[in-house]
């Protein structure tokens, strides 16, 4: 379990979410303050922190190749949790889907792959939006933390810092993770990355939002329906969308998945059924995921590998809970402006 934090002092641009900008309620942007001591790291709870400069000029390399720190800018990925998709696009297709595939298939799919969303991700959105905004600030302050050892266990594969956001509204400093798994606008999603200590915390948060019946609980889907091709991205400030923005949510992990798949299959790129493709993963890369009381009990070394398809039942029916399953995190590696793994802070 990693005892090392690093810490992030950084703003958040409040207009960035919906409906005034394109940001969901569970990836963000945070702009790093031009400081000595803006990025800094402590080996453990007794360690000073220390200002830290070893992601200037570092690339993430994983299923993307991206700078670290983009024009002063870091991309967050709130740990733990998984807001509704407000506008998951499906995925390129492979070099293997490409291969003998006919010009007007290929076209078809391009055809197919715009924004989509689910139910309630414009409404978490426009609340994450409305309750940072409640400080009549158009920009806040506020702390980037994660719990990591070396500088390779920060990003997520596609370059986005994997940790918790804290800022202050109206006076009180809020955990924006925590809040949205306390409010109901996200479902608690593990990964291997984490540690014992802040998953118990989202399971904690996750049983009172369950028991109150709040928005993400009350709409969670149990079975895997028709995918609704007509559920896209909202506009800038289109907000009548609000009024019908209700119906049932699948774990968003699930549901990209479950776009992925409905447009290849609607494009006739695939004669899979939804089981065998979720089966075979991305790439013929299957997502690894452990129990949860496995995972807590035997640590990431020893819990029990899972392919997730096991917890779907013929292509339909979920037979797990959001909070039920531990994903591998994808591997990546931050190197510097000479190609090499960068290993200590």
């Amino acid at each position: 379990m990693p005892v090392g934090l690093l810490e992030v002092e950084g703003t958040i641009d409040v207009g960035q979410f919906w409906p005034e900008g394109r940001s969901d309620a569970d990836t963000t942007k945070v702009v790093v303050n031009v400081a000595p001591d803006a990025i800094r790291f402590r080996k453990n709870d007794t360690a000073p922190f220390q200002p830290t400069h070893v992601f200037d000029n570092a690339k993430v390399k994983g299923r993307t190749n991206t700078a670290a720190i983009k024009n002063g800018k870091l991309t967050i990925r709130l740990q733990g949790i998984d807001a509704p998709e407000l506008h998951y696009q499906p995925s390129p297709l492979s070099p293997a889907e490409k291969t003998g595939l006919t010009d007007a298939r290929r076209q078809a799919y391009h055809e197919l792959t715009h924004p989509y969303r689910q139910f309630l991700g414009a409404t978490t959105s426009k609340a994450l939006h409305d309750f940072l905004g409640s400080s009549a600030e158009p920009t806040l302050t506020c702390r980037v933390f994660t719990h990591v050892d070396a500088p390779n266990e920060v990003f997520d594969t596609y370059g986005r810092l994997v940790g918790d956001i804290e800022v202050t509204v109206r006076g009180h400093k809020v955990d924006v993770n925590h809040w949205l798994v306390e409010q109901g606008f996200a479902y608690p999603t593990f990964y291997s990355s984490m540690n014992d200590d802040e998953i118990r915390a989202f399971l904690a948060l996750a049983k009172t939002a369950r028991a109150k019946k709040l928005p993400v609980w009350k709409h969670l889907a149990r079975t895997i329906g028709a995918f609704d091709f007509d559920l896209r991205e909202p506009k800038t400030n289109e907000t009548g969308v609000l009024a019908t923005d209700k119906g049932p949510v699948m774990l968003p992990k699930l549901y990209r998945r479950y776009a992925n798949w409905s447009a290849r299959k609607k494009a006739k790129v695939t004669s899979q059924n939804f089981q065998k493709f979720l089966g075979e993963g991305s790439g013929g890369k299957p997502d690894t995921c452990y129990e949860i009381g496995d995972f807590l009990t035997n640590g990431v070394h020893s819990a029990t590998p899972r392919n997730f398809a096991e917890f779907v039942e013929g292509g339909k029916t979920i037979k797990f809970q959001p909070e039920g399953l531990v994903f591998g995190e994808a591997p990546s590696m931050l190197v510097g402006a000479d190609g090499k793994a960068i290993k200590e802070f």
